[in-house]
């Protein structure tokens, strides 16, 4: 990619060649364009022979070609910038025909490698990067920590080193001064070029040589990505991906649109036949990204495409936009995240890590806009997403605002202010602020029973979750009543068997437990079991909850075999499905230690409670 030290490690290359006297010529030619390579082999040509009168470009390519074809000593041509695919098909067109001499190339595009061996240069190594920054190898150890940070916040990207030692030299900055102002200096690093610097290029419609800076490498980059409409349009697309964690974009996050009408003017909407997601069109224009170094792309499972971009890149490509379309982007952003968090489920600890990555990158961008108060729709679902990971004080944030917003948008007894009511409990249920959870339930009920009647569906979930919170507290009278009518209601209005109606028959036999009431737990738990393999299928999350809440019932009783058999049962399910870290397999690993150590199995207990331990 542009910075990343390849005309810089090349020129080294040459000095340290031209010491030791390897070559009989080196001549470098700037191929960043076709002028400049024309112009490069004419200084080439009046070198090797000043009195020849060139009538035109292409002779001073015949002319050099000729000459070099001739030498039995070993020379060197080096082709510096060339970027540009075009110009990549006809380069050999400038190779002489002479196996005694070498020819190096630069290039940000990928393309190049087929030239013949390639050396790809990522990011600098530590030790090289902290040479870089402090043109020396010592300093006291709050200095080293400082300008290790520093090469973390710059994604260890050799330009950018160059360019901080270049802004920290020139303001006479201690270096942990610069961690702490680096947020809002960035802008002013990335541009920052001392007075001399050797890193210079002739830009297009300029009549001189122009100091390169990160923004001004990277810039060159996206005329390269098509013609006219095409490159503004996958200019939005990469652009879009900024505002997105750099590491783990997933094609996934993007082929969803759950209908969301935010999305038809989406930078993504370009990949998109008649509604339908087309793959092959964005790894396409993915593919173009990649060769131009401007992204890294890797298939994960079921051929999706998933993307990484350089830390600074995305900084770079937030940064060049114009105020106004910020925003846009932003929403754009959020409203794709949305979509993908409402599609995922339980999926696996990987896909859910990733997700949490972008909503924390995508909202660090709204902190910083005006954005705050509108997506209150976004705003629940990320709350949910939140709770879901356990991050309860963002879960909170995220209700509390959509709360306000609903309340002043639609008034108290708005089936989405009470929605957000209800999720505020579930909420403070989950961090045991019981008095605060009841509030909040009995404040949904009141307004669901008023607006959609005491039978709705949603207005007998709420009624479930205040006998789960009675449950919790020990109020058994009061949790098994709140059991009981919101089972009577969901089989009145769902049917014995659906989803709903079973996670009530479930948390009934929890109840039963809990008491002592064995036989009936067991009979509310088979019931549970039998209706979601039927309706879900034996290895939804679901059903495997309720095979371990029959261990645990088993293992109560002393029916150790019994026990044994649905843990092993859970256990398979949760590690296929979720994944073998994922904290309900985890659980049902701590049970089967359990097991075992009540049955003198010390071994096989150890084992267990270690990997439960690890994984946790």
């Amino acid at each position: 990619m542009g910075g990343a030290g390849k005309t810089q490690l090349s020129l080294e290359y040459c000095l340290r060649m031209k010491d030791e006297r390897r070559f009989r010529a080196i001549f470098w030619l700037d191929a960043s364009s076709r002028n400049t390579l024309y112009g490069s082999m004419e200084t080439a040509a009046k070198q090797l022979l000043p009195d020849r009168v060139l009538d035109n470009p292409e002779a001073a390519v015949v002319l050099v070609k000729e000459v070099l074809s001739s030498w039995s000593e070993r020379w060197l041509l080096v082709f510096d910038n060339l970027d540009n695919p075009e110009d990549l098909r006809a380069i050999g067109n400038f190779f002489p025909a002479n196996r005694h001499g070498c020819i190096l190339i630069t290039s940000r595009y990928a393309g190049s490698k087929e030239l013949g061996q390639s050396i790809l240069l990522d990011r600098m190594e530590k030790d090289e990067g902290l040479q870089l920054l402090l043109r020396s190898s010592g300093g006291d150890a709050d200095e080293l920590n400082a300008a290790e940070e520093i090469l973390g916040l710059l994604g260890n990207l050799p330009l950018a080193i160059d360019q901080a030692r270049a802004y920290v030299s020139k303001r006479q900055l201690g270096l942990r001064a610069f961690v702490r102002e680096y947020e809002r200096r960035k802008q002013s690093v990335m541009q920052e070029t001392p007075q001399y610097w050797p890193y210079q290029r002739m830009l297009p419609g300029k009549e001189k040589e122009t100091s390169l800076s990160l923004l001004t490498t990277w810039e060159m980059s996206l005329p390269l990505l098509g013609v006219g409409e095409q490159a503004t349009e996958l200019e939005k697309v990469i652009t879009l991906f900024a505002f997105f964690n750099p590491v783990n974009i997933g094609e996934r996050l993007f082929s969803k649109d759950g209908g969301d009408d935010n999305l038809t003017t989406s930078p993504m909407s370009i990949f998109k036949d008649d509604g339908c997601w087309n793959h092959l069109k964005f790894e396409d224009a993915i593919v173009k990204m990649q060769e131009l170094s401007l992204l890294q792309f890797s298939h994960s499972n079921e051929n999706e495409i998933s993307i990484s971009l350089h830390s600074m890149v995305s900084e770079w490509l937030r940064m060049r936009l114009e105020k106004s379309s910020q925003p846009n982007f932003l929403k754009a952003a959020i409203s794709h995240l949305k979509c993908h968090l409402d599609s995922i489920g339980d999926s696996d600890s990987k896909t859910r890590q990733a997700g949490q990555a972008h909503l924390d990158t995508i909202w660090r961008e709204v902190a910083s806009s005006k954005l705050g108060d509108i997506f209150l729709e976004a705003r629940i679902t990320f709350g949910n997403f939140h709770r879901d990971q356990g991050r309860h004080r963002d879960a909170e944030m995220m209700y509390n605002v959509a709360l306000a917003g609903y309340e002043k948008a639609f008034g108290a007894e708005h089936m989405s202010t009470l929605t957000t009511v209800n999720n505020l409990g579930l909420l403070y249920a989950d961090q045991g602020r019981v008095k605060d959870a009841e509030i909040m339930y009995n404040r949904a009920l009141a307004g669901l029973e008023d607006v959609l009647g005491p039978e709705h569906t949603s207005t007998l979930t709420t009624i479930n979750n205040l006998g789960l919170l009675y449950a919790g507290q020990g109020r058994v009278k009061d949790a098994e009543i709140k059991y009981n009518r919101a089972l009577a209601g969901k089989e009145k209005a769902l049917g014995a068997e659906h989803t709903s109606t079973l996670e009530t028959v479930n948390n009934l036999g929890l109840l039963y437990a809990g008491q002592g009431r064995v036989k009936d737990a067991e009979i509310m738990y088979n019931r549970a079991l039998a209706g979601k393999e039927k309706v879900l299928g034996p290895e939804h999350t679901s059903t495997l909850t309720t095979v371990n809440n029959l261990g645990l019932l088993y293992a109560d009783q002393g029916r150790i075999k019994d026990a044994e058999i649905m843990y092993n049962r859970a256990l398979a399910g949760l590690e296929d499905v979720l994944g073998p870290e994922h904290t309900s397999t985890l659980t049902t690993i701590n049970n089967l230690s359990r097991l075992y150590a009540a049955q003198g199995r010390v071994k096989d207990a150890k084992i267990m409670y270690n990997r439960a331990l690890a994984g946790k």
